[in-house]
């Protein structure tokens, strides 16, 4: 694995299901096999889904429609994407698509695995 490939490990936690990413999020083979197999296991997963991006580098317009799409088709099935460890560079592409204010943004993960969403 490159150091830039994207990478993601998936973590149960207390009530919610966390997913680590590192690398580059964009139009790869590796970034659409998550997003298959997110939506595969979507029915089964806990209320709460976080997506911890501390370990990105970059995402890329690719990704920001993996990340829009994950969290459209969560909403449908009554369940929370939030994201947690979001770098400048991350934030600053999810803010100027319009999807940031679509979602919860927390510091930590625990934070954002037992925070209250409003």
């Amino acid at each position: 694995m490159s150091e830039h490939e994207f990478h993601v490990e998936t973590h149960p936690a207390d009530g919610a299901v966390v997913y680590r990413m590192r690398g580059v999020l964009g139009d790869t083979q590796h970034c659409h096999d998550f997003h298959e197999d997110f939506q595969a296991g979507l029915a089964e997963a806990p209320a709460r889904i976080v997506f911890n991006l501390s370990g990105l580098e970059n995402l890329y317009s690719a990704g920001i429609g993996i990340i829009a799409s994950c969290f459209t088709s969560a909403r449908s099935e009554s369940k929370a994407v939030v994201l947690c460890g979001c770098n400048d560079v991350v934030k600053r592409s999810l803010t100027l698509t319009g999807v940031m204010p679509l979602l919860h943004d927390f510091e930590s993960e625990d934070e954002a695995i037992t925070a209250s969403l409003k």
